[in-house]
């Protein structure tokens, strides 16, 4: 069998996943519908579309369909029968209010560190760009919005709280301003990311409560991430200049390489020779990099890894290459059987209509969909830690009704 010939098999396999576990669950939001989906897309995409990166090789294509395979299992390995709606037993608590008055009280001290920020870092013209440029760090040391960063997080939970507490079809007023607020971090954020995470979360939060129909929430989600995606690159002068088709051919090239550029770096990496296992280091990172801040004499990988060039530069590698470097082929299907069971186990959670889960769930669907990009798992540890703390912290059990 040629090359070309087991790939377009092994995508037909992934497909096939792809369908029968829609079948097999009837739920588009099933996390092993959205894995085996998205690993279908990306894949056909590569293996069709035009574009200038490199040769997929039969090996990588493999090692994806493994891991599908493997995530599909981990999921269905789940129930999906729903447990009782306990909707009704939850309130929120002091902390809903706490979180919406801190995000937005502190957001005229990000915005002023922003412009610090960006002043240390006059490469341009653009306030923006140079703020882009110094949290990055693509000229010197990267700088950081040190304690201030935390107000993300919790301008975020604010968002989904009063989204998952809504009486009404989407937000109530208050929502309404904390949704502004939560914007307003992720632009001064600089990073598409952040706008991921929050509009990603917030579609799957109206998603489970049935606030909207998922025909709608399909393009309204589509257009809200093209716009994000379009917008920031527009802000950050990433896709090309003035000229309407320069703008227009960049924005091809973006996507292109937003899309399969990491599947590209990963498979550049994969056809390397096989380097020593690293046992944790990197998918551990976050933990090590605790470790050492309290004194503990270990290892702190790097958080950015090293551009390669497919033929564009890049320094993302799929969610698979974390697992790979530290345990081999075999660790990483089973860290995606981890994965997928995980998910699943979060989503049958969620249908119990259980703010709390509902919000965690639609905050996990982020780092699924995004593992055509990166790892957003164990990268991003100690985020979830602090999403998952506030988001607790943030409603309590309805006290029993005492007979009179």
């Amino acid at each position: 069998m040629t090359g070309m010939a087991l790939q377009v098999a092994l995508w037909c396999c992934m497909a096939t996943m792809a369908i029968t576990v829609a079948f097999y669950t009837r739920d588009a939001l099933h996390p092993g519908v959205m894995m085996s989906g998205l690993w279908t897309i990306v894949a056909a995409a590569y293996l069709v579309l035009p574009h200038e990166m490199r040769p997929l090789r039969s090996e990588t294509l493999l090692l994806v369909c493994a891991a599908v395979l493997a995530f599909v299992v981990g999921s269905l390995s789940v129930t999906v029968a729903a447990p009782p709606d306990r909707s009704a037993q939850l309130q929120s608590t002091a902390v809903r209010q706490i979180l919406f008055w801190l995000a937005l009280i502190g957001l005229p001290a990000f915005a002023w560190r922003a412009l610090e920020i960006a002043e240390s870092a006059a490469f341009t013209e653009s306030t923006i760009i140079n703020l882009r440029i110094a949290l990055t760090g693509e000229f010197e040391d990267a700088q950081t919005y040190g304690v201030l960063g935390y107000l993300v997080p919790v301008s975020f939970t604010s968002t989904l709280v009063e989204l998952a507490s809504s009486q009404r079809r989407l937000f109530e007023r208050r929502g309404w301003i904390a949704l502004i607020v939560s914007l307003s971090y992720a632009v001064l954020s600089t990073g598409r990311t952040f706008l991921f995470v929050i509009l990603i979360s917030l579609a799957f939060i109206a998603l489970i409560q049935k606030r909207l129909r998922p025909a709608t929430m399909l393009w309204v989600g589509m257009a809200m991430l093209a716009g994000a995606f379009f917008g920031l690159g527009w802000l950050f002068n990433k896709i090309g200049d003035d000229s309407p088709n320069a703008y227009a051919l960049g924005a091809v090239d973006a996507v292109s390489l937003y899309l399969l550029g990491s599947l590209a770096a990963f498979d550049h990496t994969l056809a390397q020779p096989v380097a020593p296992l690293e046992w944790g280091l990197t998918t551990f990172r976050s933990v090590m990099a605790v470790l050492a801040a309290a004194g503990a004499d270990v290892k702190v990988v790097p958080l950015v890894k090293e551009y390669v060039f497919v033929p564009e530069a890049t320094n993302v590698f799929t969610v698979f290459l974390p697992y790979l470097q530290d345990f081999g082929i075999t660790g990483t299907v089973l860290f995606m059987a981890l994965f997928g069971w995980m998910h699943a186990r979060l989503y049958r959670a969620a249908k119990s209509q259980d703010p709390r889960l509902v919000i965690l769930y639609a905050l996990s669907v982020y780092p699924l969909l995004m593992q055509f990009f990166q790892d957003q798992y164990f990268s991003l540890l100690t985020t979830w830690i602090v999403f998952t703390m506030l988001v607790l912290m943030s409603f309590r059990r309805q006290p029993a009704n005492t007979p009179g």
